[in-house]
């Protein structure tokens, strides 16, 4: 097999794994709804479907464009990546602050406000230092 068709073979996996993954927990979903008619659990199936049907359609996007749009002999690999910073903090206060907001929606407003508020710091930060690029 060519490298060109490997390479296109290659990445048609993920796309394929992630809907099929989604239509399983689709399925999945369906079949407890009707078996245990609980709210909860139906839900958490069904997001859990959504998120994975929304990964694959985005690879598959993507890998659709690659097809269309050649970049005329140069790889998009070739690029430059996106910049992140190596070592920081403001990944995990960005995600500590996510949940502890998410959890005084459940909770109360005493958690949630300061985890409003600490999201808010948090992502400021993390902007202000991808910014720098240092």
């Amino acid at each position: 097999m060519s490298t060109d068709r490997q390479a296109a073979a290659d990445r048609a996996v993920p796309w394929r794994v992630f809907l099929g993954v989604g239509v399983f927990i689709a399925v999945l979903a369906i079949i407890y709804w009707f078996v245990s008619y609980e709210d909860a659990g139906t839900t958490m199936l069904v997001l859990a479907s959504c998120l994975a049907l929304f990964c694959g359609i985005w690879f598959y996007l993507q890998d659709r464009r690659r097809v269309v749009e050649p970049t005329g002999g140069a790889d998009r690999r070739d690029a430059a990546p996106p910049y992140l910073p190596d070592a920081s903090v403001w990944p995990i206060a960005v995600g500590v602050s996510t949940a502890l907001a998410l959890n005084g929606l459940i909770i109360g407003w005493a958690y949630a406000v300061p985890g409003a508020a600490l999201l808010a710091l948090a992502v400021v930060g993390f902007v202000v230092q991808s910014r720098r690029r240092v």
